[in-house]
C-alpha cells in the first residue's frame, strides 16, 4: 500500500489508477477482511466524535456565576444571623427563583453532532475478499470499494470509478438545489469546489439516480461532513449578548455599591455594630438591589419567546431576542429559505410562436399562460399590451407536441396526497422531471392523462452524462403512430435535428443564454414521428433512434423564491439591514434570483457594482483576511459556496463589527449558524443538524418571519430599557433618601432607616408589576423605518441618563417631603430609643406614622413613574394616556393590589406595630396625593421642554430601498 498523508484531500485530480494504487486497493477484489481490520486500527471507526454535550450539572452550575444571586443569598444569610428568619427565608426564597428562572431557560439538549451521526447509513455494501459483502457503516475504512445504487445514503467519501446514470443529491452539503450528475473524469484544479466534484461522493449526500462504485478515500472525522462536525467542536457557544453582558457589569456595580452603602451605615456609627445599625445597614443595601430585575427580564424574554413561538418562529435560547434587535446583517442560504426548494417551469419558447411564461405555483398544477413579447415580462409585473392570456384547450400543435414531449420524456410523477389538505403535492423523481411534468399537467396534458389517451410507453433510453439527453419512444394508438421524445441540453439536441439551418441554431443558441441569463436551467425538446404500422425499434441502436429530430423548443425551469421573499428583503432594506445569499448554485442562477428578490437592485445598482457584490466561493476563499476588509463591503451574493466560505463570510461580518444572523437548512449550513450572532433554521425543510445548532426555528420555512423576529427583538430591547430606566429611578430615589436620613437619629445617638427590611420586600414585589407592564409594551410606530442599533450602544443612553437624574431626584425630594414632613409635624423627630427593637407608643408614633407615608408615597410613585416611562417624550396623561393607563389590566390590578395590602399593614396594630414598625396613617394620605398630583404635573413640563428645546430623540429613518 502507498503512504499517503490522512488528510490528503485532492482525489479528484487523480486518476482511477492512481486511486487504486494510492489507496492500496483491487477494483475487482476489494480489501481482505484482514487488512480491512488493520486500517480500521489505523484510521479508527467511520463515525464523527464530538466534545462532550451540554449537561445539566453544567448549567446549572453557570448560575452561579450570577451575581444577583449571590447579592440575595448573601442578604438572606445576613437577616438569617440577625434571627430576622421571615426576611432571610424571603430574599433565599427570591435567589432560587431566579436561579430556577435562568437554569430552565439556558439548559436545553445540544444534539448538533448526535444529528450529524445519524445521518450517516447505518449499512453499506462494500467489496471484499472479492465479493459484494453488507457490513455497517461504522465499519468501512479507507480503500474499501463501495457499491452505492438510488436511495442508498452514502457512506463515506469516495472516488467514482464506474457509474451508471449516476445522480447525486449533496444539498445538504454544498446547497446545490439539483442533484448532481456524476462523471468519470479527471478534475485538474485541486482548488475545483465542492460542488463541482463530479468524479466524487461524499458522507451523507444520498444517491437520487442510477448506480455507482467507488474507492473510499475518507472516513469518519476526515469526511467533509466530519470537517462540519469539527468546526462545531471548535465553534465557542459564548451566547451572551451586549445586554447581558452589561447587566452583569451592573450587578458587579450594585453589589460594590450594597457593601458600600453598608460600609457608609457603619462609619456613621463609628462602627458600633448594634442591632438598629445592622437593619439600617441591611436597608441601605436592600435600596439599591433592583430585586425583581432578574425576574422581569427573564418573563420578558419567556414572553417574548412565546409570542415568537405564536408567530411561527421557535426560540430555542431567548438570549438572542435581544440580539435581533441589532441585526445588521442576514446571510442567507439560498434553497429552501429564500426560494420554495421546488424546481419549476416558468418560460418555455417555440421558434414559430417565440416567449410564453407560466405563472409557477410549486408542484400544484395550476398556473396561468401568457404570450410575452420578450423575456422581460415577469410575474407581479404589469403586463405589457402584447402580452396575452392563452387559452390552454386551444393551442398549436407545435406547443401540444411540446407539452406532449415534456409529459412523456420524463419519469417522474406528482399526486396530490389525499391525507393532508387540498393544495399538498407530493413528486416523485428527479426536480426536473418533476418540473416538466409539472408543466404538462398545467395544460391537463400530464403522463396519466396521455397515457390513458392511448399513449403507450415502448422504450426508454435513460439520460447519459456522456451525451446529456435522455429519449422515450411511445406507441399512439390512436393513430399507430409511433414517437421518439427527447430531451437535454441544448447543444446535444441541436446537433440531432434535421432541417434546421445555421442561422436557426444561432437564434436558438441565442434563446437558450437570454434564458440562462435569467438564472434558468434550459432544456431542449425534440421529437420524431414514424409511420404507423409495425416498427422494429429493437433492431435501431439508439443514435439512430434519436436522429433526425424535429426541433420543438426550450423550456426554462428555476427555483422560485418564496412569494414573500421580496417583500421580507425590502422591510429588511427599509429596517437599515443589508441581506446576504450565500448559495452553493451556479453564479449566474444566484445573481438572477438575486435580482428577483431584490437582493441586488437593478434599479439602483449600475452593472459594475452588481459584478463587484456578486462572487463565488472559490473567489472569495482565495482572498486573505486583509483583502477581505480592504474590501468596500461585502458581497452581496457568493456562489458555490462552500461550508467554510460561509464560516468565512460570518467571521468577516464579525471583523466589521457587524451583528449577524445567519439563516439556513443544511448540513453545509451548521457551522455558520453556530457562530453567528443568530442562527436560524428551517423547521420544515431543515436538517436536524442545522435546528440543533440554531438559535431559531422557522417552522414555517418563511424568510419573512425572520423580520418579524427582528421586529421582535427591537421591541424587547426598548422595553427593556424602560423597565430598566424604571428601576433605576425607583431605587436611586430611595438609595439618595436613605443616605440622607443617616443624619437622624434618636436619643440615644442609634439610626433609624426610612423603612424596615420586611418595607423593602414588600415593596420590591410592589414594583415589580409595573416593570413587567413596561417589558410588554408595543413597538413604536417607526421601529422597523430605524437602522439597527449599535451592537456596541451602551444600555443607556444620553437622553436615559438625564431622565433619571431628573426624575430620580424630583422622585428623592418627593419622598422627603413624605417622610420629614410626618416625621416632625407629629413629634420633635424620633423621641423614642431602639425604636426598632421596642415599640413605646408616643414616642416612636413619629418615625412609624413617618414610614407608613414614605411607603404609600413610594407604592404610588412606582406607578408614577412607570406611565412616564412608557415614552421618553409624548405626554401620557392627556386622554388617550389615561384610556391606556386604566385599561391596562396590570396596572389597575397592581393599583388595587397595593391599596389593599397599605389598607392591611397599615391598619391592624400587630402587623404595622410588630411586621412593618410602622403605624396607620391620616392626614398624610392627602398629603401623599398632593405630591403626586404634583408630581405629575412636573413630568409633563419636563417632557414639554424637551419636546420643545431638546433635538428630536428619534434615530434617523432609513431610506427605503426600491
Amino acid at each position: 500500500m502507498s503512504s499517503k498523508p490522512e488528510n490528503y484531500n485532492n482525489w479528484h485530480t487523480l486518476s482511477v489508477e492512481d486511486t487504486f494504487d494510492l489507496q492500496g486497493t483491487s477494483p475487482s477484489d476489494g480489501l481482505s477482511t484482514t487488512e480491512a481490520n488493520k486500517r480500521l486500527n489505523q484510521y479508527g471507526h467511520n463515525e464523527l466524535s464530538s466534545n462532550e454535550g451540554p449537561q445539566w450539572i453544567k448549567v446549572l452550575l453557570r448560575q452561579f456565576i450570577d451575581v444577583m444571586n449571590w447579592i440575595f443569598a448573601g442578604l438572606g444569610v445576613a437577616f438569617f444571623v440577625l434571627e430576622d428568619y421571615v426576611t432571610g427565608s424571603l430574599l433565599i426564597a427570591l435567589a432560587f427563583v431566579n436561579l430556577y428562572l435562568t437554569f430552565s431557560q439556558e439548559y436545553a439538549a445540544e444534539q448538533t453532532l448526535s444529528a450529524l451521526r445519524n445521518l450517516s447509513s447505518p449499512q453499506a455494501n462494500v467489496i471484499r475478499d472479492k465479493r459484494e459483502q453488507n457490513v455497517p457503516s461504522r465499519d468501512i475504512v479507507p480503500g474499501d470499494i463501495l457499491l452505492i445504487k438510488e436511495g442508498d445514503s452514502v457512506g463515506a467519501d469516495a472516488r467514482l470509478v464506474n457509474i451508471s446514470n449516476l445522480e447525486v443529491d449533496e444539498a445538504l452539503l454544498t446547497g446545490e438545489s439539483m442533484p448532481v450528475q456524476k462523471e468519470l473524469i479527471v478534475l485538474s484544479s485541486p482548488d475545483e469546489p465542492l460542488g463541482d466534484r463530479i468524479n466524487m461522493v461524499y458522507s451523507s449526500t444520498v444517491v437520487s439516480k442510477g448506480r455507482g462504485r467507488a474507492v473510499v478515500t475518507a472516513t469518519g472525522m476526515n469526511t467533509e461532513i466530519g470537517r462540519i462536525a469539527t468546526k462545531l467542536n471548535e465553534s465557542k457557544d459564548d451566547d451572551k449578548t451586549q445586554l447581558q453582558r452589561s447587566m452583569n457589569k451592573m450587578y458587579i456595580v450594585l453589589l460594590v455599591l450594597s457593601v458600600l452603602f453598608i460600609i457608609i451605615v457603619f462609619a456613621s456609627s463609628r462602627f458600633k455594630v448594634t442591632y438598629e445599625v445592622v437593619m439600617y445597614a441591611m436597608t441601605a443595601a436592600m435600596s439599591v438591589v433592583p430585586a425583581g430585575l432578574t425576574t422581569v427580564m427573564a418573563v420578558t424574554l419567556v414572553m417574548g419567546g412565546r409570542e415568537m413561538t405564536s408567530q411561527k418562529a421557535v426560540v430555542r435560547k431567548l438570549k438572542v431576542l435581544e440580539t435581533l434587535g441589532s441585526v445588521t446583517n442576514i446571510f442567507s442560504d439560498k434553497t429552501g429559505t429564500l426560494t420554495m426548494a421546488k424546481m419549476v417551469v416558468i418560460r418555455f419558447w417555440t421558434p414559430k410562436e417565440g416567449y410564453f411564461y407560466i405563472t409557477p405555483n410549486g408542484l400544484s398544477p395550476d398556473g396561468e399562460v401568457y404570450s410575452t413579447s420578450s423575456v422581460q415580462t415577469r410575474e407581479g409585473e404589469e403586463k405589457i399590451d402584447q402580452d396575452v392570456l392563452i387559452d390552454k384547450t386551444q393551442i398549436s400543435p407545435d406547443i401540444r407536441s411540446l407539452v406532449q414531449c415534456s409529459a412523456l420524456c420524463n419519469m417522474s410523477s406528482i399526486y396530490h396526497d389525499d391525507s393532508e389538505k387540498e393544495d399538498d403535492w407530493v413528486s416523485n423523481g428527479a426536480p426536473t422531471d418533476v418540473a416538466l411534468q409539472v408543466f404538462a399537467h398545467k395544460f391537463n396534458m400530464g403522463k396519466p392523462v396521455l397515457e390513458e389517451s392511448g399513449w403507450e410507453l415502448v422504450s426508454e433510453y435513460q439520460f447519459d452524462s456522456i451525451i446529456k439527453r435522455m429519449s422515450t419512444l411511445y406507441h399512439d394508438k390512436q393513430t399507430g403512430e409511433f414517437v421518439v421524445f427527447t430531451k437535454g441540453a441544448t447543444e446535444r439536441i441541436l446537433p440531432l435535428c434535421a432541417y434546421l439551418t445555421d442561422s436557426e441554431k444561432d437564434r436558438i443558441f441565442q434563446t437558450v443564454d437570454i434564458l440562462a441569463a435569467k438564472g434558468l436551467r434550459v432544456m431542449s425538446l425534440a421529437y420524431r414521428k414514424f409511420p404507423a404500422g409495425k416498427y422494429d425499434y429493437e433492431s435501431y441502436a439508439r443514435e439512430d433512434v434519436e436522429s433526425d429530430l424535429d426541433f420543438l423548443g426550450l423550456t426554462g425551469i428555476y427555483d422560485p423564491p418564496r412569494p414573500e421573499s421580496r417583500q421580507a428583503v425590502l422591510e429588511a432594506h427599509q429596517a437599515g439591514i443589508k441581506v446576504h445569499m450565500l448559495t452553493g448554485d451556479h453564479e449566474i442562477t444566484a445573481t438572477a434570483i438575486a435580482k428577483e428578490i431584490n437582493i441586488l437592485n437593478e434599479n439602483t445598482m449600475s452593472a459594475e457594482t452588481i459584478r463587484r457584490l456578486v462572487m463565488t466561493g472559490t473567489q472569495f476563499d482565495a482572498l486573505t483576511n486583509d483583502q477581505i476588509d480592504a474590501l468596500e463591503e461585502l458581497p452581496l451574493v457568493v456562489a458555490r459556496c462552500s461550508p467554510e466560505t460561509k464560516v468565512k463570510m460570518i467571521e468577516a461580518s464579525a471583523r466589521r463589527h457587524n451583528v449577524s444572523a445567519m439563516t439556513g437548512d443544511g448540513v453545509n449550513d451548521s457551522p455558520s449558524l453556530r457562530i453567528a450572532d443568530v442562527g436560524i433554521s428551517m423547521g420544515k425543510n431543515g436538517s436536524d443538524v442545522a435546528k440543533q445548532a440554531s438559535d431559531i426555528i422557522l417552522t414555517d420555512d418563511n424568510f419573512a418571519t425572520i423580520i418579524r423576529a427582528i421586529c421582535e427583538g427591537r421591541r424587547i430591547y426598548q422595553n427593556m430599557q424602560r423597565f430598566l430606566l424604571y428601576y433605576w429611578i425607583t431605587l436611586s430615589s430611595l438609595a439618595i433618601l436613605v443616605l440622607i436620613c443617616l443624619a437622624i437619629h434618636d436619643p440615644e445617638g442609634h439610626k433609624a432607616s426610612p423603612l424596615s427590611t420586611i418595607a423593602m420586600i414588600f415593596l420590591f414585589v410592589a414594583i415589580t408589576p409595573p416593570a413587567s407592564t413596561l417589558s410588554i409594551q408595543s413597538a413604536s410606530k417607526n421601529i422597523m423605518l430605524e437602522p439597527p442599533r449599535p451592537s456596541k450602544e451602551n444600555l443607556f443612553n444620553r437622553e436615559i441618563i438625564m431622565d433619571t437624574l431628573v426624575y430620580g431626584l424630583s422622585s428623592t425630594a418627593s419622598f422627603s417631603v413624605a417622610f420629614f414632613v410626618p416625621l416632625y409635624t407629629i413629634g420633635n423627630g424620633i423621641e423614642g430609643v431602639n425604636c426598632d427593637s421596642h415599640y413605646v407608643e408616643g414616642a416612636c408614633d413619629s418615625l412609624y406614622r413617618a414610614r407608613a407615608s414614605l411607603l404609600v408615597a413610594t407604592i404610588f410613585f412606582s406607578l408614577l413613574i412607570m406611565v412616564h416611562c412608557r415614552s421618553y417624550r409624548e405626554s401620557e396623561w392627556n386622554w388617550a394616556g389615561l384610556k391606556k393607563t386604566f385599561g391596562s389590566k396590570t396596572f389597575t390590578g397592581t393599583l388595587i393590589f397595593d391599596i389593599v395590602c397599605l389598607l392591611i399593614f397599615l391598619n391592624i396594630p400587630v402587623v404595622a406595630i410588630e411586621g412593618f414598625r410602622m403605624k396607620e396613617i391620616t392626614w398624610e394620605w392627602g398629603l401623599n396625593v398632593g405630591i403626586v398630583l404634583v408630581y405629575i404635573l412636573f413630568g409633563e413640563a419636563y417632557k414639554f421642554f424637551k419636546r420643545r428645546y431638546l433635538k428630536p430623540m428619534a434615530t434617523s429613518v432609513v431610506r427605503t430601498v426600491v
